[in-house]
Parts: structure tokens; sequence; C-alpha cells
């Protein structure tokens, strides 16, 4: 149960030596940074801890996202990103050799990456089914998905996120569309970034920290919140994103109002 003794009052009450954070809802809304994560991020880099984004949005390359967070005043490389993208390819190197053939639903960039790791796109008789957020998601797309499923396909979403938030409210995330695939044809998903603490470890192996010495901030509890606590992390979910949810059985070890 989430309460009161769950609160803090300001982030200096904490010790720790290096950060994790997500970064749509706590970073940035839409194209603009949520207050006081800036001032934030800039200190943590002045006092000499180091950070790491962790997101589950796997629209663009880490390069992309890391020019996206210097634009708002954030220093930030992009080996300081890592994306469900980023672990889905990994994910597909280990099970399916180069040159095999996938259906992937996706942004151009997504594709792109795909291509590069040494796959085919590929709209029918596909291997596996690879879905990650595309907003031009449409009924041929899902009639194509569930055709390439029922022959045997594997399905593979990229993240289990139902919804992202925007600057002027929320749109439906890649798990969403998964889901969606997985409903009409009765094939369990497997999901790949946030709840599952693989991209947590990553981000940690990059850090040089082990998982007690770091904090993973979120505004997602059954995601970001759950992958920190699976991966022996302290969490701290900020209320500047997704609005907590107090029926879940996931409890953060903190509540911030703000960074």
């Amino acid at each position: 149960m989430i309460g009161a003794e769950n609160r803090l009052a300001s982030i200096q009450e904490l010790t720790f030596s290096a950060v994790l954070s997500d970064l749509d809802g706590v970073v940035y809304r839409g194209e603009q940074a949520v207050p006081g994560a800036v001032e934030r991020f800039n200190r943590w880099l002045s006092e000499g801890i180091p950070y790491c984004f962790v997101t589950n949005n796997a629209e663009k390359h880490p390069a992309a996202f890391a020019e996206k967070i210097r634009a708002l005043g954030i220093s930030c490389e992009p080996a300081q990103v890592v994306t469900s993208g980023d672990v889905t390819l990994d994910y597909l190197r280990s099970q399916f050799p180069a040159g095999t053939g996938l259906y992937v639903i996706g942004t151009r960039s997504f594709k792109d990456r795909v291509v590069e790791a040494g796959y085919r796109l590929v709209d029918t008789g596909a291997s596996a089914v690879v879905v990650a957020l595309d907003r031009s998601f449409d009924y041929d797309m899902m009639t194509t998905a569930l055709g390439n499923v029922l022959d045997g396909a594997s399905l593979i979403g990229t993240n289990p996120d139902l919804i992202r938030p925007l600057a002027s409210g929320f749109e439906p995330g890649a798990g969403a569309l998964t889901h969606s695939i997985a409903a009409a044809s009765s094939v369990t998903p497997v999901f790949l970034g946030k709840p599952d603490p693989t991209i947590i470890h990553t981000a940690l192996a990059r850090l040089g920290t082990e998982p007690g010495h770091a904090i993973m901030i979120g505004d997602k509890l059954d995601t970001d919140i759950l992958a920190g606590q699976r991966a022996g992390v302290r969490s701290i979910f900020m209320e500047t994103g997704v609005p907590l949810d107090t029926r879940s059985d996931v409890v953060p070890n903190y509540i911030l109002a703000s960074l």
C-alpha cells in the first residue's frame, strides 16, 4: 500500500552515486522540459553523479534522443540513452539469425535499425512480428500482422506501455498496438523494455554501477518502477507524468512531486 511514508520532501534526502531515469513524463512531455528536470540533471552533472536515460520509446535512435535532451539544456551523449529498441535488437540477435524475414510495425528509424542489424523486412512469411510505436498503425497493418502470427510468427513488443504522456494529454503506446494483435490471434506476446529488468542492467553496466548504489526515476508503476525493483535498484515515482495508480500492487520506494 502506498502511504505517506513513501513521500520524499526532497531528493536530497537520498544517498546514491548514479541515476537511471525515464524520459517521457520525467524529463519532458512532448517537446517541453518537465519543470525542474533540467536544473536537477545539471546539478548532478556538476556534482559528478553519472546518469543514464532508460526509455521504452523505440521511435528513434539513441543519438536522436541525446540530441533532443541536449536541446533542452541537459548534457547527454548517445551512450547515456538505452531504448527498448536496443534491447529488442539484442533479443532478436539471440533468437533469429541474420537474414531472417520480420514484419515490423514502427517508425522508419526503428525499421532502419532492424535492417542494419541484418534482418529483412517482409509482409508475408515472417518469422516474427515486431511491434513498436507507429502512429500510422491501421486496420491493414493489424490484418497483416495477424496473418503472420496465425501462420506461426512470434509476436514481439518493444514494450508493454499502454499509454504515453504528451504535452496535451496522453496517446496509445506500443503495448496497446501489440495487445490488439495478441487479442485477435490469442497469442501471448514477448515484451522487451521495462518492466523487464534487462534495460536496467544494460544501463547499470554502462555506468559501471552496482544496483544498490543507484536510483531509478519514473512515472509508471508497472514499467519504470517495477523494472527498477526487479533489478534491485531503489525506485522513485515522479508525479509529473502518468497519474499514480493507487490500485497497483507495485509500491515505489519513494514518491516525489517534482525533481
